[in-house]
């Protein structure tokens, strides 16, 4: 009996101890979007602009709340990933192991990479991110395992690293210095080092199936909501 007691307050303070290194954010509202499925988000560098992609394979320009404003012509198979470098609006599609490339002024696809990854269909490249840190374009698989690579302009592979922190990764975003990983699973956002990826800082979310991550003009927490086709706004992240 004595040895169950002490298994027992052993497992509280283990997970006393994980709560206490994964606080909880609360969002402070959140605003339906008119995306079938949204799997990412990014803004722009002005943060005027909110581009969003879908699991139907389709790339939509919207306004900062998520109004819809243009939708790209072309359609890939399985949009996951989405992020915006200069004049360009780049895609993974993850089922095809592809990366398109957009032109922001017409939404046209001017060109499209392909990065071989050997694992199934559906646990491909979940996740797309630049990062500033190292000038590098990110791509992450989604689980089983979750690997991040680095790329070139390009899209030829750099570096490789492990993630085990989590059981999947959803979405990644640069901001301030950092890299910002979320998952969908355990529902945290990770602030990890630009250069090694290893976690510094951890935080609960209460958003169901969160798959996309972004942050506004003013430093602000985005999260996108797959299933429900919401976006939910945070504040800023504590540092």
């Amino acid at each position: 009996m004595k040895k169950t007691y002490f298994l027992l307050a052993a497992a509280f303070l283990v997970l006393s101890a994980f709560k206490a290194t994964a606080p909880l954010l609360k969002y402070e509202h959140f605003k339906s979007i008119k995306v079938p499925e949204p799997s990412d988000i990014a803004f722009d560098g002005s943060g005027q602009v909110l581009y969003v992609v879908s699991d139907n394979g389709i790339l939509y320009e919207c306004t900062p709340e998520g109004k819809v404003l243009r939708r790209a012509a072309f359609e890939g198979m399985d949009f996951e990933g989405v992020e915006v470098v200069g004049d360009y609006i780049y895609v993974a599609d993850e089922s095809l192991r592809q990366v398109h490339r957009f032109d922001r002024e017409h939404l046209k696809k001017d060109k499209t990479w392909y990065v071989p990854y050997s694992g199934g269909r559906n646990k491909g490249y979940e996740s797309l991110a630049f990062n500033r840190t190292t000038e590098r374009f990110v791509l992450i698989t989604e689980k089983d395992p979750i690997v991040i690579k680095e790329l070139n302009g390009d899209f030829i592979p750099v570096n490789e690293y492990a993630f085990t922190a989590a059981r999947d990764i959803s979405g990644a975003r640069y901001h301030n210095g950092y890299m910002y990983l979320l998952s969908d699973e355990d529902r945290k956002v990770f602030m990890c080092h630009p250069e090694t990826y290893e976690v510094i800082k951890s935080w609960k979310i209460e958003v169901l199936n969160p798959e996309g991550i972004a942050f506004d003009k003013d430093g602000r927490l985005v999260i996108a909501a797959d299933d429900l086709e919401r976006l939910y706004f945070f504040g800023s992240l504590p540092q």
